[in-house]
Parts: C-alpha cells; structure tokens; sequence
C-alpha cells in the first residue's frame, strides 16, 4: 500500500505534533486566508471523515466561525451535487 506523506500532521511553528483533528484542520484553513476545505478534501489530504463535525469543534474551542457555503460539484457519473465548503477569513 502506498502511503502519502504530508506536513500536516506537525506544527511547523512549534515542531510538535497536532493532537487532534480539528488542530490539523485549523492550521490548515487559517495557514492561507481565504483557503477553504470541502469534505471530500478533508478524505484526500488527510484522511478525516465527518468534516462538520470538525468544524463544529474548531468553533467551539477557537470561537472562530467558519465561513460556509453551498457549491455544486460534478459526480464520477456526470451529475451534478451540492457539497459544502468551509473556510476563514
């Protein structure tokens, strides 16, 4: 099995690792203002399911709200569907 490497799972300001999902996803989407993050990218990059539940956490332990909006992406079979992306401003 081929295994991704990626940088997400160290802080780089402080060289520790993050302890929880929500620390990844936050330094991530505040990393780059304006960078948002849908569900199906939270699975590819990182491997976390149940984004919104992430989200409700960073709210809840940073005050932070996170920006929302519903888009429409294309299917694997030619349809069309409604997904979520968050992000900070």
């Amino acid at each position: 099995m081929k295994t991704k490497k990626n940088i997400y799972g160290i802080n780089p300001e402080t060289g520790e690792r993050f302890k929880a999902q929500w620390e990844v996803i936050w330094y991530y989407i505040k990393s780059k203002p304006g960078r948002g993050i849908t569900s199906m990218e939270a699975i590819t990059e990182f491997g976390f399911t149940r984004l919104s539940a992430i989200i409700y956490k960073i709210e809840e332990c940073t005050g932070y709200r996170a920006e929302r909006a519903d888009i429409f992406v294309g299917t694997r079979y030619g349809g069309i569907v409604k997904v979520r992306r968050y992000w900070y401003e």
